[in-house]
C-alpha cells in the first residue's frame, strides 16, 4: 500500500503585530538597511530613545539629559552607522533622517525648553563626534559627511526659527560651533580648519534655503547678524590667513554683494565709481535671506532693508575688528573691506 502523504491545506498567515516602538538604540545594521520600513522603525525607535534621554525609570517629571560620556558613545554608534551605508540613496535618506532627529526629539515633559534643550544636546553630539572623526574619514567617504554636515546645517536653521529665533537660542547654537574644540574655534589647532571651511562654503546656501521654506517665513525674521557671529570671529581672530580668504570668499564678499543688488541706489552709486564685475543676474543671489532677515537679536517680525542689514554687518565686522583678540593682519584686511564697501559713511542703525 503506498504509504499516505498527508497535504496540508494552506493555512492562513497569522497577522503579523506591529513592532512597538522601543526606547531603545537601533542597531547600526538597521539605520544603514536598504529597506526603509526597517530604517524607519530604526528611527523611530532612536526618536523614543533620545526624547527619553537619561530618564531611565520613565517616571521623572524633568527631563534629564545623557551624560556626556553617553552621548559620545551614541553618536560613535551613529558616525559609523553612516559610514556603512554605501548606496547613493541610502545615505542620502539616512543624512536626512539623522538630521531631522533634531526638530523630531520630544522629552515627555512636554516643556519646549526641555524640548529645545535635548535637540541641542543632540546636536552638540554631532559636531563633536564631527571633531573626533574628521581625520579618519578617508577621500572615497568624505563626500557623504559633506552631505550629512549640510543637511544639519539646515535642520539647525529650522530649529531655530522653531523658536523664533531666540537670542539665547542663537548664542547656544553659536556656543557650540565656536567653543575650544567646536568646528569653528579659533583656539584649537588640532580642529581640522577644512571642517570650518566647509561650513563657511554651505552656511548661506542653507540660510537661504531654510529662510524659503513657509514654516519658517512665517517666523518671525532672522537676526542676521547673530546668527553669522561664529563667522566674524573666525574672520578676525583665525591665525590661518587661507581660512580667512575662504570666509570672505564664502560668505562675507557675496552676501555683501547681494544686500548692495538690493538696494539700487546703494548698486548704482557703487556702479558709478567703479565697473560692476557680475557673472550672475542682477539679482540677490540670496533673496530669501535679503527678504526675511533684520538687523537687532530676536522675536522681531518686521524684516529689515537691505541697507540696513548691509550696514549693520559692516558695523560688527568692525566692531570685531576692533576687538584686542584680533590679529593685526585680519584688522587691517577687515578694515579695508570696511573702507571700500562704504562703511565710513553714516553708521547709525536704520531699521527701515
Amino acid at each position: 500500500m503506498p504509504a499516505v502523504t498527508s497535504r496540508k491545506g494552506k493555512s492562513r498567515a497569522a497577522p503579523v503585530e506591529e513592532e512597538k516602538t522601543q526606547a531603545a538604540m537601533p542597531l547600526g545594521k538597521q539605520l544603514a538597511h536598504t529597506d526603509k520600513k526597517i530604517r524607519d522603525r530604526a528611527i523611530a525607535n532612536l526618536v523614543a530613545f533620545l526624547s527619553q534621554a537619561g530618564d531611565t525609570e520613565g517616571e521623572s517629571s524633568s527631563y534629564v539629559r545623557l551624560d556626556d560620556l553617553e552621548m559620545a558613545k551614541l553618536w560613535k554608534g551613529l558616525f559609523y552607522c553612516f559610514w556603512m551605508s554605501d548606496k547613493p540613496l541610502v545615505q542620502q535618506a539616512l543624512a536626512g533622517d539623522l538630521a531631522e532627529l533634531l526638530l523630531q526629539i520630544k522629552p515627555r515633559t512636554a516643556s519646549p525648553q526641555d524640548q529645545f534643550e535635548a535637540s541641542l544636546a543632540f546636536l552638540e553630539g554631532f559636531w563633536d563626534a564631527i571633531v573626533r572623526e574628521w581625520a579618519g574619514i578617508d577621500r572615497l567617504r568624505m563626500d557623504k559627511y559633506y552631505l550629512l554636515m549640510r543637511r544639519y546645517v539646515n535642520a539647525t536653521f529650522r530649529l531655530l526659527a522653531r523658536e523664533k529665533w531666540d537670542k539665547n537660542a542663537v548664542e547656544a547654537v553659536n556656543r557650540i560651533l565656536s567653543k575650544n574644540g567646536g568646528p569653528m574655534t579659533w583656539e584649537d589647532r588640532k580642529v581640522p580648519t577644512s571642517i570650518a571651511t566647509h561650513l563657511s562654503d554651505i552656511y548661506l546656501d542653507e540660510l537661504n534655503k531654510a529662510l524659503a521654506l513657509p514654516e519658517v517665513d512665517s517666523q518671525p525674521a532672522c537676526p542676521l547678524v547673530a546668527v553669522l557671529e561664529p563667522h566674524i570671529t573666525l574672520l578676525t581672530r583665525t591665525t590661518t590667513s587661507t581660512v580667512h580668504t575662504r570666509l570672505m570668499a564664502s560668505i562675507f564678499t557675496p552676501l555683501l554683494e547681494s544686500l548692495t543688488l538690493a538696494s539700487p541706489s546703494l548698486a548704482l552709486e557703487r556702479d558709478a565709481e567703479r565697473p560692476p564685475k557680475r557673472t550672475k543676474k542682477d539679482e540677490p543671489m540670496y533673496a530669501h535671506i535679503v527678504m526675511h532677515s533684520c538687523t537687532g537679536q530676536e522675536g522681531r517680525v518686521e524684516r529689515s532693508s537691505a541697507s540696513a542689514l548691509r550696514r549693520g554687518l559692516l558695523k560688527r565686522m568692525f566692531e570685531a575688528a576692533a576687538d584686542g583678540k584680533t590679529g593685526e593682519s585680519n584688522r587691517r584686511k577687515v578694515y579695508t573691506v570696511w573702507r571700500e564697501e562704504g562703511g565710513d559713511d553714516d553708521d547709525d542703525e536704520d531699521d527701515e
